[in-house]
């Protein structure tokens, strides 16, 4: 074969590739493509396409040589002059024109002939013979003619003077051919009338097959043996796998299907179907215990079925094997069969066939007494129907309706092609499983997964997963397929010893890649003895091998060019590897360090090894090959090459140059083995595809608000109601938010609001409802999902992502197949900004739309923290860590390692509403998931400081456990800002904890006889009293100075009440009145003093109250026990408790399950803040109002500089920063600028203004890394007391800061709308 020629396609139903690449259009040729295909010879043709429609070589040929010769592909031209001098191609056959000689022999080409330059086709028959046909039936015309020529003709002989012997041959010749013609009639019409009997017969009734049954019966004979020793041999490798633990072995010892072969009763034709396709149904059984059909000496030699599987227990001295038999097996059903058939070698591509229903299966078996005593059970009620469906639950995945096993036929007989050559590999991913069964009488199951391909051995497995019923893994394996007729299946095992434990197994049919080739969360059910065992959730994605591109000009096609792909390796022989001549070696492939493949023993000094195996490569140029010869566990023989040069010497060897090596010299032995090998590369993209695990950056954020539920299904055994929450579940089964648990209730509302982070437009999130147990697993109630793009657009070539509508709806929760309640949700989605690149990062270059600098990105309040959780080290191994923002609940779980230092090197993104107030928690726990000693260690720190001193190499944080260091981890950071309008209800700075100092009443009323009152106050939030205060005796005007630590979870909702009781020895206290504490008007951080009137029906006396409230964020269990409150005396020391039953006291800072958040309740407070019992600062309070007018246009609004301000650190300094706010949006926020007093930002902002009155908020304040900013002092300005529309459009100067003092340097510049 020419090497330069393109190779045959690979497409079995394409023509064969023609010189010319644009083939001329023919009349007819399209309606034969439609029908069956690209062909030339040989082809079923439909009835409704004539011959001379056919192209032909000739007809191909001669169109070619019409066309100009500047328009003739080089290669036509040189196949041309060859045709002209008689080429003669490397396999000996003559190429005239486009084709060979060869494929010019035919039908088609014996039935038409060429007439004319153009080569146009002519048919043999006349119009009359079209006419005729339409008249009458046959060619009538023949014999009239013949009838009417006869008369003339001897007429003629009469005139021209013959005689009467010329008359008695002329009727003499008209009687023959009358005769033979009468014949052939007859004969014709009786095949045809026979034909159209057949057709109808084999449309409507079964033939029958008794041809075919007298074969089966003497070749069954011959074949059994070796057809029952194929099936052994494949069961004993699988039942290796399978064998539970209690057994030492099972075996098939004894294995027959009897002397009488199967009988095929009738087969019936589908002609109707595809001209390519042959479809049958076949009647079929095999019974081989019935002996009316068997001759006396059949019944001599006849041999029933058996099947005899022993089983082992016990040791090798003192073990017993079990026999177990199967035997008198019959079956009988209908079975469809179709086959497809193609025009190359072996003309039929495969052969499918499935049971049209279920089959009849009967059986007798016999686990105990064997031969002699033994009974078969199928008698026991009940038994014989589970043995039977379960056999039909097998079955029904793999070749019942409409299901079909396929045979490949064309790739088990082409020489060429190994059977389990690769066609491409599938990336499978198993994510995570969720309700397993346990199995185990302490604790719960130790899950880990078998993948496997078909009845093939186990081809990979994942890592165990301790303790746990909802495993999550997120493991990917590489599987290579031949074919993607195939199902993998996954074996769910409990980790035990001595033997492993299945609990349930799970599939998934590789043909769904063919119309879908990448599937991402995908359930799989786990399914035992016909139960639901809980289900896997799996990603799937078919690359196939890239075929080489064909080129214009007809040349040898071009290969892909990838990096990834399959590498088969070849070594068919070695040579001279010993004297010995007696020797055995065997052979080892290794890739890349890991063995591949080993061969079986090959005597002699030249082995044939004849090695193929296909290894899959991600990165060519970092492949290496190694080959070993071993003998008697020796090496004898080593040769190492790198994939590329592996290549390029096969391609040498292929091409037959010079410089080929077919023999490569081994090291070690002899000195003088050498081998050959050789491989070939099967590219396959994969592009981004090649990790599934690898992050993907977010592009913006989902905002899910989780309102309520209704209806919800009662789990509880005894008394109550269900204790609902809900988990938001993300890719990979990892959770991503959870709600508060709300006790005892079916129609719960939360109200709360979780945001995640979003990568990719096919993700999709659960929400799963649970119900809380305090001692148990906690237990589903159901479940429902959204997928992201219902609430995202993707704009068109890489124009960024829009929001839709929010999407709020109630869902029905479903569990196991099964719908009960309903969740109430809404979601709605929110972009992020893009980080311009350094090119464009000047100072006056301008950004598209939704892009900033990367020096801006920090001046956002909210955003997406990306983290690459690089890796630590630690006192101990394995670890895990988690990761909280602002949670009780963990937003993201890294993978156990085992190693002291781990290299984790994962990439996630978590979401960060306010900057200035969010911390990051890190718990690195160990592996024994034991609550309260699994926590190795803790980090908390502040994510506005993170970020500050993070740099391109990361930053490195140490990991305490109380003060003790465990070691230390290491970060990447980035920060993507998301502009977000936060709800006044979601501010981390609405909640914290709120100091409370109770500091005197006056002027209240009295209750006594004596004038007087003995008061005391009890304060309640949210109608649960958190203090009561000492009695002050006889006293209208008392003072207290007690305080005591609230925490408030919304300053927005929550209520804090104080009532006044004078107290009585005898008898209950009486209520001298009541107030409200304003929660929403306090002043964070600073102390606020209010004067709170009494309500009362005596309408006197007011109460001095001093309030000091620290952002801080609260745990849900906290939330979910109520309020709690530690006292604090006078002075600041701890007298009372009401400390929080889950949390821990107030004050301590760590939050059980969530880490320290915060270090006490004044942790976070600078230096200079002010503590409980202090004088209370000064600060601004805005109170503007202006009703001053202007024009409509652009007002730039400039923020120069300041002096005077207060320093609030230790040092004396400060670090200010300025926030401009026009109405009730942020217009401008400066860069801090640390220690000083006197800074200077030159920062600008640009509005739109219409003339209206307009007011301006300046606030500078001192940054804070650890709890909020502090004000040092503002102002509020109207731009049109300072512009002059028309006559003065720009205004610089100072104006005084209210609060703590100080200036601002500040210029307006006005620009009017044309």
């Amino acid at each position: 074969m020419d090497p330069s020629a393109p190779p045959a396609s690979t497409n079995p139903e394409a023509a064969p590739p023609l010189a010319d690449q644009t083939p001329p259009q023919i009349p007819g040729k399209e309606r034969l493509d439609e029908a069956v295909g690209k062909a030339v010879g040989g082809t079923v043709i439909p009835s409704d396409i004539r011959p001379s429609d056919l192209p032909t070589t000739t007809k191909l040929d001669t169109e070619k040589a019409s066309l100009p010769s500047d328009q003739q592909p080089q290669q036509a031209k040189d196949s041309d002059e060859k045709a002209a001098k008689g080429d003669v191609n490397k396999k000996g056959a003559k190429t005239v024109g486009a084709y060979p000689v060869q494929t010019r022999y035919g039908w088609s080409e014996v039935y038409k002939s060429v007439d004319g330059a153009q080569g146009e086709f002519r048919e043999k028959s006349i119009w009359m013979e079209d006419f005729a046909r339409s008249v009458l039936y046959g060619s009538f015309w023949n014999s009239a003619a013949v009838a009417f020529t006869i008369p003339v003709v001897c007429y003629v002989f009469f005139k021209l003077g013959g005689g009467f012997v010329s008359l008695v041959l002329i009727i003499a010749f008209a009687g023959t051919y009358y005769k033979n013609t009468v014949r052939r009639f007859k004969r014709n019409t009786r095949d045809d009338i026979m034909r159209e009997l057949i057709r109808n017969s084999i449309s409507g009734e079964p033939e029958s097959t008794e041809w075919l049954n007298n074969f089966l019966s003497k070749f069954w004979l011959i074949y059994e043996p070796v057809l029952s020793s194929m099936i052994v041999g494949i069961a004993d490798g699988i039942m290796v796998d399978f064998t539970p633990g209690f057994c030492e072995s099972l075996r098939l010892t004894q294995f027959t299907l009897g002397t009488k072969a199967p009988r095929v009763e009738n087969i019936k034709t589908y002609p109707g179907s595809d001209p390519d396709m042959v479809e049958m149904d076949w009647r079929i059984s095999f019974t081989p215990t019935d002996t009316e059909d068997m001759t006396a000496r059949q019944l001599r030699t006849q041999v029933n079925p058996k099947i005899c599987l022993t089983i082992r227990f016990g040791g090798k001295l003192i073990g017993a094997g079990v026999p177990v038999l199967v035997e008198d097996v019959s079956l009988k059903g209908d079975v469809n069969v179709r086959l497809k058939l193609i025009p190359t070698f072996p003309h039929i591509k495969f052969l499918e066939f499935a049971f049209i229903e279920r089959p009849t299966i009967d059986y007798a078996l016999k686990p105990v007494g064997g031969d002699t005593l033994g009974m078969d059970i199928a008698h026991i009620p009940g038994l014989q129907n589970f043995i039977r469906d379960t056999t039909h639950w097998v079955l029904e995945g793999m070749m019942y309706q409409p299901h079909y096993y396929r045979l490949d036929l064309e790739q088990m007989m082409t020489g060429a092609t190994s059977l389990n050559a690769a066609v491409g590999v599938v990336q499978f991913t198993v994510y995570n499983a969720r309700d397993l069964k346990n199995v185990e009488l302490v604790g719960n199951s130790d899950p880990y997964v078998k993948i496997r391909l078909g009845n093939r051995p186990e081809l990979a497995s994942t890592s165990v997963q301790n303790d746990t019923l909802n495993p999550v893994w997120n493991e990917t394996n590489i599987i290579l397929v031949s074919t993607l007729e195939e199902t993998i299946f996954l074996d769910v095992f409990d980790k035990n010893v001595p033997k492993d434990r299945q609990l349930g197994e799970a599939s998934f049919d590789l043909r769904s890649l063919l119309k879908e080739p990448i599937q991402d969360d995908v359930w799989c059910k786990v399914k035992r003895n016909h139960k639901e065992r809980g289900a896997v959730r799996i990603r799937a994605a078919y690359f196939p091998i890239e075929k080489p591109q064909p080129t214009e000009d007809g040349s040898e096609p071009i290969p892909v060019e990838s990096n990834s792909g399959i590498l088969t390796i070849s070594v068919p022989q070695a040579k001279d590897i010993s004297q010995n001549s007696r020797i055995k070696s065997q052979c080892r492939v290794l890739f890349n360090g890991r063995e591949v493949y080993q061969s079986k023993n090959v005597l002699g000094t030249n082995p044939g090894y004849w090695t193929d195996v296909d290894v899959f490569v991600t990165d060519l140029k970092a492949a290496q090959v190694n080959v070993e010869l071993i003998s008697d566990g020796d090496i004898i023989g080593t040769y190492g090459v790198s994939g590329t040069k592996l290549l390029e010497n096969s391609d040498k060897i292929l091409k037959n140059t010079e410089d080929k090596v077919e023999f490569v010299s081994m090291q070690g032995g002899t000195g003088a083995a050498k081998l050959k090998i050789t491989a070939v590369w099967k590219p396959i993209l994969m592009g981004d595809g090649i990790d599934p695990a690898a992050h993907k950056p977010a592009f913006g954020v989902i905002r899910v608000k989780i309102m309520a539920a209704r209806d919800l299904r009662n789990v509880e055994a005894i008394g109550g109601d269900s204790d609902p929450y809900v988990v938001i579940v993300g890719a990979g089964g990892v959770g991503r938010g959870r709600t508060k648990t709300i006790d005892s209730d079916l129609n719960p509302e939360w109200n709360e609001i979780h945001y995640v982070a979003v990568g990719s437009m096919k993700q999709f999130f659960e929400l799963e409802v649970f119900d809380f147990q305090k001692r148990t697993k906690d237990r589903p109630l159901g479940e429902t999902s959204f997928k992201v793009s219902e609430v995202i657009e993707e704009l068109p070539n890489d124009g960024g992502y829009v929001a839709l509508s929010p999407v709020n709806r109630w869902a029905p929760l479903k569990l196991k197949d099964e719908f009960k309640g309903e969740l109430h949700y809404e979601i709605s989605f929110f972009p992020s900004l893009k980080i311009a690149q350094e090119a464009t990062e000047q100072e006056n270059a301008a950004l598209p739309p939704g892009t900033i600098r990367a020096s801006d990105a920090l001046d956002y309040d909210s955003g997406i923290l990306a983290v690459h959780l690089v890796g630590a080290e630690l006192d101990r191994s394995g670890t895990y860590c988690e990761f909280y923002v602002d949670s009780d609940f963990y937003q993201y779980k890294s993978r156990l390692q085992k190693s002291r230092d781990p290299k984790w090197n994962e990439m996630f993104d978590l979401f960060v509403k306010e900057l200035d107030y969010a911390k990051l928690v890190i718990q690195v726990k160990d592996k024994s998931g034991v609550e309260g000693s699994s926590i190795v260690g803790t980090v908390t720190t502040s994510i506005r400081t993170l970020l500050d001193s993070n740099t391109a190499e990361g930053v490195t944080l140490p990991i305490l456990d109380k003060t003790d260091e465990r070691g230390t981890i290491k970060l990447k950071l980035g920060f993507k800002p998301v502009p977000i309008d936060l709800l006044p209800v979601e501010r981390l700075d609405n909640m914290g904890n709120l100091n409370v100092t109770l500091v005197r009443a006056t002027n209240l009323p009295a209750a006594d006889r004596s004038g007087a009152s003995d008061p005391y106050f009890v304060f309640r939030a949210n109608g649960k009293e958190v203090f009561k205060s000492e009695v002050v005796k006889k006293e209208l005007n008392p003072v207290y100075n007690e305080s005591f630590v609230v925490p408030i979870n919304s300053r927005v909702e929550d209520e804090l009440t104080f009532e006044i009781f004078d107290w009585n020895q005898i008898g209950t206290a009486k209520s001298l009145g009541t107030g409200t504490v304003d929660l929403r008007n306090i002043q964070l951080v600073l102390p606020n003093e209010f004067k709170i009137p009494i309500q009362s029906k005596y309408n006197t006396g007011e109460v001095q109250v001093r309030l000091r409230f620290m952002p801080e964020f609260l745990s849900s269990n906290k939330r979910k026990s109520g309020f709690g409150a530690t006292f604090i005396a006078q002075g600041g020391q701890a007298v009372a408790g009401g400390v929080l039953d889950v949390t821990g006291a107030v004050g301590k800072g760590a939050l059980k399950g969530v880490g320290a958040v915060g270090k006490g309740v004044l942790g976070g407070l600078s230096a200079g803040a002010t503590v409980v019992g202090l004088k209370k600062e000064k600060t601004f309070v805005s109170n503007f109002e202006t009703t001053a007018t202007g024009e409509s246009g652009t007002l730039t609004i400039r923020v120069i500089e300041a002096d005077g301000l207060k320093g609030v650190d230790r040092g004396g300094m400060s670090d200010p920063y300025c926030k401009v706010t026009v109405g009730t949006k942020d217009v401008l926020k400066t860069k801090v600028k640390k220690e000083t007093i006197t800074p200077s930002w030159n920062e600008s902002a640009v509005i739109s203004v219409d003339g209206k009155p307009v007011a301006i908020n300046f606030l500078v304040k001192d940054y804070n890394t650890i709890g909020g900013s502090k004000d040092l002092g503002g102002c509020d300005l109207s731009p049109w007391d300072y512009i002059q529309p028309g006559s003065q459009t720009k205004a610089d100067f100072w104006a005084p800061l209210g609060g703590t003092g100080g200036r601002l340097h500040i210029a307006f510049e006005f620009q009017p709308t044309a």
